[in-house]
């Protein structure tokens, strides 16, 4: 069965710290199934959705991890669209990503699939963004991605109550107006998506069937609310699940306190792992 994050309980307890070098040593065990959320990890929170890079040396990083393969497989889970992590990342072969909460997925040759009856929700999604559009209508701080597959609503730079006044009406229209879609709430982002047992948990196990590696431990990083449907997926597993920022109760096992430091996780498991290869 696939996790549902509305049956899911709320965490309770905080990550640990995450000691240096414990994915070397987790890879040194088995092969590795790496998977990251996108912005708040590979990248920073940018009020520029657009614009957000990966920071310094993740790049080459994923690169290098990809040139290691049947010992390690890295994987991008996001809400972003796959075209849109492709053009940020630079890179379109040799890593797995899922996109648009898992109504999209590709493997490491770039060939993308979308989930089974996403397209049944295509005509309520033009609805809504229709709808959308016309109830921003210019007001400053909101920002429309428009991800094919699903709408997002960004508000990190609205004023507090004309982003409630907004959101609830946009709450309103799609609980009348378009019945097979849902309505998942981010870091300061609420988005519009087909109705479907899709999510990162969902995601995150597709990976692991179909990654190609026997009995893989699995890496999941990633700071959203979103990320937490993974972390509490992979609960009981060969898994090690890393929150990234602030210290808050969570399903995550470990905690990083930034990007930054997920940058430097990368590197010195690509350093490490090259150097072996090569020796």
């Amino acid at each position: 069965m696939k996790p549902d994050a509305r049956l899911r309980p709320l965490p309770t307890k905080t990550p640990a710290p995450l000691a240096p070098g414990h994915l070397i040593r987790a890879v040194e065990r088995s092969p590795l199934l790496l998977c990251l959320d996108y912005d708040g990890t590979l990248s920073e929170i940018t009020a520029d959705v657009g614009a957000a890079g990966p920071l310094t040396g993740v790049r080459a990083a994923l690169e290098a991890l990809s040139r290691l393969p049947g010992r390690v497989v890295a994987a991008v889970i996001s809400g972003r669209d796959i075209a849109t992590l492709r053009r940020l990342l630079g890179i379109d072969r040799g890593l797995m990503m899922v996109g648009t909460h898992g109504l999209e997925f590709s493997g490491t040759d770039g060939t993308v699939l979308t989930a089974e009856g996403a397209a049944a929700a295509l005509p309520d999604l033009e609805r809504v963004r229709n709808f959308v559009r016309a109830a921003v209508n210019g007001q400053s701080g909101f920002l429309v991605e428009d991800k094919r597959l699903a709408l997002a609503l960004h508000y990190r730079l609205a004023e507090r109550e004309a982003a409630r006044v907004l959101l609830d009406r946009i709450r309103r229209f799609v609980a009348s107006k378009a019945p097979h879609l849902r309505m998942l709430e981010g870091k300061m982002v609420l988005e519009m998506l087909p109705n479907l047992e899709c999510n990162k948990g969902s995601a995150v196990l597709w990976l692991v069937e179909h990654a190609g590696l026997a009995n893989p431990h699995v890496a999941y990083i990633g700071d959203d609310t979103t990320d937490e449907d993974a972390f509490f997926a992979l609960r009981g597993r060969d898994a090690t699940t890393v929150l990234v920022g602030p210290a808050h109760p969570s399903f995550a096992a470990f905690r990083v306190e930034g990007p930054a430091e997920v940058a430097a996780v990368l590197i010195e498991l690509a350093d490490a792992l090259t150097a072996r290869a090569s020796g």
